[in-house]
This record gives C-alpha cells, structure tokens and sequence, in this order.
C-alpha cells in the first residue's frame, strides 16, 4: 500500500507541476493600461477601460494603428462592466498592470465606496495604480492630448509623476492610502485632480498632438478633498504643494524669495524633513509642524554679495517666513472651508496623546477645525550653482 501512495503523490505532483490550469495564449489577452469610472446616465455607471495593442508596441510588428484600444460600457457594478467590456475588446482583459484609475468629479461627490470595495476586493487588480479626479469633463479627459503612438493613462500617470518631481503637487495617492484614510481616525482621504485645458473634442483628434500648440491638453489641475468617500472641494496646486510639505513628502521643488520690492530669488528646495507633535489641552487641539530644508539659489534678480555668509543667512530667514506664511494658509483655508483634517494631525494626537484622542476621536473634525497650529521652518542655502559673483553687478 505504501507502494501505491508514494506512486500516487508522485504522478499527483507531476500533473500539478506541468502547467498553469487557467493558462492563456499571448495572443489571447490585452493588458489594461487603466480605467475610468463615471456617473452613468441610464444606469450607475459607465466604465472605461484602455487596452493595449502589443502589435503596435513593436517597430517590426507595427502596421500604423493605435496603439491601445479604449472602450465603455454601462451598468450598475463594476464587478459586471469588467467583463461587459469584451463586447469591444475581443481579447481577455488582465488587470493586473493597470497604472490609473480616473473618477468623474460629478461621481465623486455623490460616493466612491461602493465601487472602490470591487477594486480592493478583486483578486485581479493590485493596489498600487494611481487614482486621480477628472475635473468637469469626466472620462472625456482620457481620449485628450494623447499623440497616437501614446497610450492614454501611460502619458497621464507620467504627467502627474514628473510634475511631482520637479515640483511638487501629486500626492501620488493608491488605492490602500484612500482605504487607510476612510478606516483610521484622525484623517480624511485626499486626491491630485486632472482636468482638460482646451477644447475636449478638438483635443479627441489625432490632429491635435501634430500641433505646435494643441488645442487641448490634460493637465495636472488641483487636490481633490474628501470627506468620508464623497468629495467636498478643491485646492490650489500651490496648496497641494503645502499639503505634501506637511506629509514630509516633498522631493524637490523650487520656490521665489522676494529680496527688495521688485527683485526676487529663486531657490532650488531639496532633502526637506518635517516632523509633527500634537496634543490636547483642555480640550484643545495644538499642533506644531516642523520643517527643516536645504536649497541652492537657481537664479536671482537681486544685486547681493553672494560671496558674503550674511546674504545666506538673510535669504535663509526670509525663505523661512515666506513657507510658513504659505503653509499657514493652506491649512488654515481647510479648516475653515472644509473643516476636515485631509493632513491627518488626528494621527499624530492619537499617537502622542492617546487617552486625550479617544474622548474627542468621534467629533474630530471638529477639534480640527478649532486647532491651533504652528509652522516653524528651517531653511538652509547651501550653495549659489556654479557662479558665487554675478555679472548683474557689472550691469545695474
């Protein structure tokens, strides 16, 4: 018997080794680049998805077409418009690599949860893709400012990503971060939010990208607040910069330093650190954020002694001034338009003072909207590039 039962195991193991048991052909699948969901008009929603067309990706292969197919369908759940989509897309549809997911903004205010719950539940689809708001036009920003050997959510998931590097303004927000934000207390989710720069439809033609200037363009347009899972406003791209500030999540970003009423200084910002405490007193919320930074000037108007460790000093205290100035005001523009605390000083408290939090954890917000907070920075200019004199004092 014991013969039989290793011979078992044996032939067993080889059957389960041979291959994969839902194993399908390269020329059978489509590997979707992204989607788009929007409010629907006859039923809840109206998803789009962007297949690529791997025969186009390939100089040997290429015979000229485009190289994604985009397609949209309507129903009342997602789980059934991923599949409804293969009416247009005859291949099957792997979800796996999906870089961005685009919420209409009119959809968004009514509730995202439902929908969301799909995404994180599926088996298919990672929580690593990007999700923006489309300001006003909805999904119809996806079929704009795309040349065609450019694939839609490819070029807009790299838009926002160099935008953030060079200065600062996605808060590069997945899937688990909107997830962690509706279920932790002390914050509230936050998303970049895109919009069509343009005409829409002229912007849908190939024509457009063959143009010096194309009629539109999607750009990178503000921060998307939510409360809960319905969105409540916007920000200002100034103000989503401030917000990441606060998030210790700035890479590199440049800001202008006013050095006498009509000359300023630009400065190149970069290894920024920020630390929060936060407390309650007497019922009061108080928080400090701390900012630290180093810069280089990248160019001035001014006429200073850059080879003087004073002007440094100087430009330095004024640099301090003007962020804590800018990040002030963001927040206190939250606290009084939304009064939702999209920074997640609630976590901090509830870390730092966690018997105080837990009286107040259910009406938060509100304590948010009270709170006192101060900035503090500091700022440090290390270097001038590579020239200490100007030439602009040979000049003026």
């Amino acid at each position: 018997m014991r013969k039989y039962g290793v011979m078992f195991a044996v032939i067993l193991t080889a059957i389960l080794l041979s291959g994969c048991w839902d194993q399908r052909e390269l020329s059978e699948i489509t590997v979707v680049t992204g989607m788009a969901v929007d409010k629907g008009e006859d039923d809840k929603y109206i998803l789009t998805v962007e297949g690529i067309n791997a025969t186009e990706l390939n100089n040997r292969t290429a015979s000229g077409n485009a190289p994604s197919i985009v397609y949209s369908a309507e129903g009342n759940t997602l789980a059934e418009l991923t599949y409804r989509v293969n009416e247009g897309i005859s291949r099957h549809l792997i979800y796996s690599h999906m870089r961005t997911l685009i919420i209409g903004e009119e959809l968004a205010k009514e509730g995202i949860i439902d929908f969301i719950d799909f995404l994180e539940r599926n088996r298919e689809i990672r929580d690593d893709f990007n999700i923006l708001i489309a300001r006003g036009e909805g999904i119809g920003c996806i079929k704009s400012d795309v040349s065609i050997s450019e694939i839609y959510f490819f070029k807009i998931a790299h838009s926002a990503g160099h935008h953030d590097e060079g200065l600062g303004g996605d808060p590069g927000v997945r899937m688990n971060d909107v997830i962690t934000a509706w279920t932790a207390p002390g914050r509230q989710p936050v998303m970049a939010a895109v919009r069509i720069k343009g005409d829409p439809e002229a912007g849908a033609s190939a024509e457009n990208m063959m143009k010096v200037t194309p009629d539109a363009l999607v750009v990178l347009d503000s921060l998307a607040i939510f409360k809960g899972d319905k969105l409540e406003g916007f920000l200002t791209l100034e103000d989503s910069r401030n917000y990441l500030w606060i998030q210790n999540k700035i890479n590199k970003t440049s800001i202008t330093v006013k050095c006498s009423e009509s000359e300023y200084m630009g400065l190149r910002v970069y290894d920024t650190r920020t630390k929060i405490k936060g407390k309650l007193e007497n019922g009061k919320a108080k928080i400090n954020v701390k900012i630290r930074a180093e810069a280089y000037i990248d160019g001035t108007h001014c006429n200073n002694q850059l080879d003087k460790a004073k002007t440094y000093k100087e430009s330095g205290e004024t640099a301090q001034k003007q962020i804590n100035e800018m990040v002030t005001k963001t927040i206190e523009k939250v606290q009084q338009e939304y009064g939702t605390d999209i920074f997640g000083f609630g976590e901090d408290v509830l870390r730092q003072d966690y018997q105080n939090f837990k009286k107040v954890q259910k009406n938060w917000d509100e304590k948010f909207a009270d709170a006192d907070i101060n900035v503090d920075t500091t700022l440090i200019i290390r270097r001038t590039g590579i020239r200490t004199k100007s030439f602009l004092k040979e000049v003026k």
